[in-house]
């Protein structure tokens, strides 16, 4: 679910708030960073409640129109198509969602019903909706179709959910767009007759390490990477450098000086691509020619040293 970037972005943004703050304390921040990880995962399985909470607002609606008094043909014998939509049946019936329920004590309550039934009503209204009840078509790829496709377009871009969950939790706000592009994902590889498989919150076991251990080491060497940044930047006023631009440039080296695994090219390329999303639009050329010649030199004194096939300096 995580790559390597969004990791290496959230301990970015950890990092800025640790040496803004007068007290420094590592263990808060690493508290702070595993919390906002999590956080991002707890929304995904909330979003994935959501679709269930729309599919119950249907079977309820359903129950209540064959009780009607004057009930119509149509009331006693609906059509139940989207109820039965495989994708909607798959989140029904996954013990895996049901158990990261109970877990994490989360999920849609009855003060919520009102946003749930105004969701629905805008997917009922919606001319997918209209088309796909009204198809003989009856297929797994139809189903994930039609979610797939409703999420998008009525659900994910609704303003009030969107508020929803911002007042829900603050983490929530900016992890929105990945929890989204991760519940699609996850849709799309539902099998026939099968529960929904969940996706791991990191995508490989170690990189929850990874993210830990480059947290932890940018702080503890900042002394010796800022020493290395400086040499560089002799003409520099230091003023006009921008925090942003030299924490980058520690957590690059941290990344040089430690993972030997990681291809130095790979490190200096995800960080200019992060410093464009977090620092001016200077910065990746300013922040490219720092690190160019600070690897320069530590490579000229064999403390670059990185293991594996193709990987070897």
């Amino acid at each position: 679910m995580l790559n390597r970037r969004y990791l290496r972005i959230k301990v970015l943004q950890t990092l800025y708030s640790f040496f803004q703050d007068d007290q420094k304390n590592m263990n808060i921040r690493e508290r702070e960073l595993l919390t906002s990880i999590d956080k991002i995962y707890e929304l995904y399985i909330y979003l994935f409640l959501l679709l269930k909470e729309i599919r119950n607002s249907n079977e309820r609606l359903t129950e209540e129109r064959k009780k009607k008094r004057l009930p119509t043909a149509e009331d006693l014998k609906p059509n139940l198509k989207f109820l039965n939509n495989r994708v909607l049946m798959a989140i029904q019936n996954s013990t895996e969602l049901a158990r990261e329920k109970s877990a994490r004590k989360i999920g849609w309550d009855a003060e919520e019903d009102g946003l749930i039934k105004k969701l629905f009503q805008t997917i009922v209204a919606s001319p997918e909706y209209i088309k796909y009840m009204a198809s003989e078509e009856n297929s797994l790829e139809e189903d994930k179709q039609l979610i797939v496709t409703l999420y998008k377009k009525y659900i994910s871009e609704n303003d009030a959910l969107k508020q929803h969950l911002t007042e829900k939790s603050l983490h929530w706000a900016s992890d929105y767009m990945l929890a989204n592009i991760s519940l699609i994902k996850t849709v799309e590889t539902i099998k026939d007759g099968a529960e929904v498989e969940l996706m791991p919150l990191y995508k490989a076991e170690e990189d929850r390490d990874f993210m830990l251990e480059l947290f932890r080491k940018t702080i503890l060497e900042d002394t010796q990477n800022m020493a290395l940044i400086g040499e560089k930047i002799a003409n520099w006023e230091p003023e006009r450098i921008a925090s942003m631009d030299l924490l980058l440039m520690k957590m690059a080296i941290t990344e040089v000086m430690n993972f030997s695994g990681i291809p130095v090219k790979v490190t200096l390329n995800e960080y200019i691509e992060i410093s464009k999303l977090f620092s001016s639009p200077k910065s990746n050329t300013f922040i490219n020619g720092i690190l160019d010649a600070i690897v320069k030199d530590l490579r000229s004194q064999n403390k670059v040293v990185k293991v594996g096939r193709g990987l070897i300096e």
